[in-house]
């Protein structure tokens, strides 16, 4: 498996030697949980896997992540955290330099976020969260610091989309919409593309209220504000 690449550590300028070993060993671990569940699944992915395919010793482990459910919780933050650096990352790349938002780019771009690794792990874990309590406290927590964050990051993303009527109805229909066909396609292999052009048809409608509305307009009242 191939993951998107790690989350960067801290400046090592501002850590001594040790403590930027430390967090680099740390973030081996986590992004070996990830692929770990990937390859062998949840049920499957022991720590002694993880520190294996990591390449840490089982002290190195347990001093990171004393036990598996420290790891899982970990993974879990770890994961929500790499979605959503994702997901700016490429949207931001997507509106370089566009004076109103590029929907139907934008739509192709979390689409094609969505048949990544993460996403697939994503879903891995919340068929395996059914039936593990543990798993599943964890999901609920971070989804919901997680939904929060990204709200923050659409509305930043979007600034001219954001002052629609329309907004939080339009984010709802896309993500449940695309992640839905998303899993369709993990678990059945058949997904219905045919649905992505009326979704992007659907939400330029949804978005008539603010189309000449400017992205630039927008981010410089909130900087006079």
């Amino acid at each position: 498996m191939t993951l998107p690449k790690p989350l960067e550590v801290a400046d090592s300028r501002d850590k001594t030697w040790q403590q930027t070993k430390s967090e680099n060993t740390r973030t081996a671990i986590l992004e070996a949980a990830l692929a770990c569940f990937y390859d062998l699944g949840y049920g499957a992915t022991t720590t002694e896997k993880v520190a294996k395919r990591a390449g840490v010793s089982r002290g190195a482990m347990l001093h990171h992540f004393p036990s598996r459910l420290h790891l899982v919780r970990e993974a879990v933050r770890y994961l929500y955290v790499k979605r959503l650096q994702l997901f700016e990352e490429q949207e931001l790349k997507v509106n370089e330099g566009a004076e109103h938002t590029r929907i139907s780019e934008g739509i192709d771009a979390y689409w094609q976020q969505l048949h990544s690794p993460l996403f697939t792990v994503f879903h891995e874990l919340r068929v395996a969260a059914r039936t593990d309590d543990d798993l599943q406290e964890a999901m609920a927590l971070d989804h919901q610091k997680l939904d929060e964050s990204w709200a923050k990051v659409a509305v930043s993303l979007y600034p001219d989309l954001a002052q629609s009527e329309d907004f939080e109805a339009a984010n709802l229909l896309t993500v449940f919409l695309l992640e839905g066909m998303a899993n369709r396609g993990i678990t059945t292999g058949n997904i219905p593309d045919k649905m992505i052009p009326w979704l992007k048809s659907q939400l330029s409608e949804m978005f008539a209220d603010v189309s000449d509305v400017g992205r630039s307009t927008v981010k410089t009242r909130m900087t006079d504000e």
